[in-house]
């Protein structure tokens, strides 16, 4: 799999969480919260639907940088 990376806004494969981009050290943090949930196989197709669904380039590269890119758009 092609997602993004462990620097990214959603910078785990296996949950939803989502960084907080530091102005003053450049950076993405992921803060301390129990409540996480694990992706599962219809957040993956859901994802790649609405990418696919996309009419303008732009719109697809803000999703793609969001859920990040897939093998199977190559």
């Amino acid at each position: 799999m092609n997602i993004t990376g462990h620097n990214s806004f959603s910078g785990c494969r296996f949950c939803n969480i989502q960084g907080v981009y530091s102005q003053k050290y450049k950076h993405v943090y992921f803060p301390p919260n129990g409540s996480y949930t694990n992706k599962d196989h219809s957040d993956w197709i859901s994802n790649i639907d609405k990418v696919e669904a996309a009419t303008t380039t732009r719109e697809k590269e803000i999703l793609l940088r969001k859920y990040g890119k897939y093998l199977l758009f190559y």
